[in-house]
Formats: structure tokens, sequence, C-alpha cells
């Protein structure tokens, strides 16, 4: 039996959400080689759930998986699959158990680092962000990660396809669905450039407001280092700086010097309260781009605490162990 398979049977179970999957599921399905087993253990572990229940959940797995056969220009992996971003098992019980990826899957496994911001940048932090994107263009070989979102998101997409490197746009919607429909083109663009376009959600999915919440964790989960250029502090943003610090993730933020339009309340909040890198130009991200790695030690993938200093924590975030 494909694991594709039993996963979408078990994403159509009432009730069995990540979490369920993770804690009932995750390791048995490894093992179980036909349907019917997984049939019984679904009706010996959902007490509320009815043998009609599971086959209706059987019917439509199997329709989707039917579908899955038209788009050959996407590839389909699973948590089981070694082709699956270990970066994202930092997520834990959150992380995606499929994931629908269109364009250069290798991106995914590449040293990187997120750009992301408001979606209404100052006209100075439009440009501050491109002198910026082109610097670690120039000073690094990692990939640019980000959410096709309008403002600071397409501002870095853009920069990147512009000098035909790589960069990954994480989306609150399916792969063949673009949103905002503005950037198809840009989308587009970056599967030229050899990037990819990734997704947990069915290629044709439309967004809705909890997975714009989730893709934001899945950027700060797959991303070595999260650069916020500008948000404030209700800003979308805000969630995916949370969300890098909860992962222990690099995190820093882009202070201009000087007293200077746009929305830097969200920046000046996470480096005044220490959780954030301070970046005042291209110096700073160079630096912070060329700090040697801390936290994935060798120590830390034996589950070990790794101490380090006040200055390695900025940059790093806090202390902690290495992905699960």
């Amino acid at each position: 039996m494909d694991t594709i398979f039993g996963i979408n049977v078990l994403r159509n179970i009432k009730g069995v959400g990540k979490s369920a999957f993770y804690k009932k599921y995750f390791e048995a399905l490894k093992n179980i080689d036909s349907i019917e087993k997984l049939k019984s253990l679904i009706l010996k572990n959902e007490s509320r759930i009815t043998s009609l229940d599971v086959e209706e959940a059987v019917r439509i797995a199997e329709a989707l998986c039917d579908r899955y056969k038209r788009f050959t220009d996407i590839k389909i992996i699973t948590v089981y699959d070694k082709e699956y971003p270990q970066r994202l098992n930092v997520m834990g019980n959150k992380r995606p158990q499929v994931l629908y990826v269109k364009g250069n899957l290798e991106a995914l496994n590449k040293d990187n680092i997120a750009v992301i911001g408001t979606r209404t940048p100052s006209e100075l932090s439009k440009r501050d962000e491109e002198r910026l994107v082109s610097g670690i263009l120039q000073h690094s070989d990692r990939v640019v990660v980000s959410g096709l979102a309008l403002g600071c998101d397409s501002i870095a997409h853009k920069t990147v396809v512009n000098d035909n490197r790589i960069t990954i746009a994480v989306l609150p919607c399916g792969v063949n669905n673009i949103v905002p429909a503005s950037n198809r083109k840009l989308a587009e663009d970056i599967l030229k450039s050899n990037g990819c376009l990734v997704s947990e959600y069915e290629p044709n999915a439309a967004a809705s407001k909890y997975m714009f919440v989730e893709r934001d964790e899945i950027v700060a989960a797959l991303s070595d280092i999260t650069f916020v250029v500008e948000c404030g502090m209700n800003s979308g943003t805000m969630h995916t700086a949370r969300a890098a610090m909860e992962f222990c993730r690099r995190l820093a933020c882009f202070h201009p010097d000087g007293d200077v339009e746009g929305q830097f309340a969200g920046n000046e909040y996470l480096i005044d309260g220490k959780q954030a890198y301070k970046v005042t130009g291209i110096d700073d991200l160079i630096k912070l781009l060329n700090e040697t790695p801390l936290v994935r030690t060798k120590e830390s993938e034996d589950h070990e605490e790794h101490q380090m200093t006040i200055e390695e924590w900025l940059i790093h975030g806090h202390t902690c162990v290495s992905d699960q």
C-alpha cells in the first residue's frame, strides 16, 4: 500500500488531524501493507467512526490518487520519503504529512535564508531590500525562501530571479492556484530560474485564512535564517518571526539608521527584546551569513544542549536541541 494513499485515507477520517496522525498512526503506517489492515486500525482507534465512514475515506483517497496522475509536473513527497526536508521535523506534530513541489526539488535541502516582510513596504524599504538581497546573492550561495505575497516577499523573489538564482516560494494554496493572481508570472519566473513552488495543499486548492498561518510556520521551519525587512506589530510577518523563535531558527531584522519612513515597530520590538539580530546594512548581513552555524552541532543531534554566548544567541536564537 502506498503511503500517500494511506495518508489520504487518514486525512479524510473525521477527527484525525495532523496531531492525531503523528500520535496514533505515524509509526504504524510504516508497516501497514494493506488497506484492510489500515481499516482495522482506524476502527480500533476511532470509537466514533463507523465502517461506512472508513469506506467513504477510502473512496476519496482513491479519487485523489487518480487525480494525482494528471499532475505530471508536480512531485509529491510524504513525510516518509528521503526527499522530505528534514528541517521541517522541528515542527513535530504540526509538520506537513505531504508536500507538493513544482520545480527543483533539490532546492528544499540547500542552505537558505527566508526574506519576508510587510505587503506594503515603504519606497525606501523596497530599495534597501533589493540591495540587501543582492548582497545575500553576492556573498553566499544561499537559496532565498519567501511566501510569494505582495510587497517584501515579491521583491525578494524578483531580485533573485533577476540574478538567475534559486528561490523557493512557500504557498498558502495549491501550486497550480497562485495567490495573489498578479504573481503568476513571478511564479513562472521562479521555475525558469531553477527554483520551486511548494505547498502542503492539494495542487488546485484555494487559499483560506488558516492556510496563510500554516504557510508562515513552514517558511520559518524550512529556513536556516529568517530575515525581516519591514513589519508592524500587527503584521502577519510577526507570526513567521515568532515561529522562527519557537523552532530555534536564527532571526534577524532590518533596522535602518535614523528616523525613516516605514512600518518598523515589529522589527524594533524583536530587536529591543533581544530576540532578533540587528541588521543595519550589508556588513551586518554578511556577518550573519558567515557566522558558523552552532545550533546544528553533533552534540545537538545527540539531543544535548549547546550553550551559546550572548552574541551567538542573538544570531542563532535560544539554546535548543536539534530537529527531532
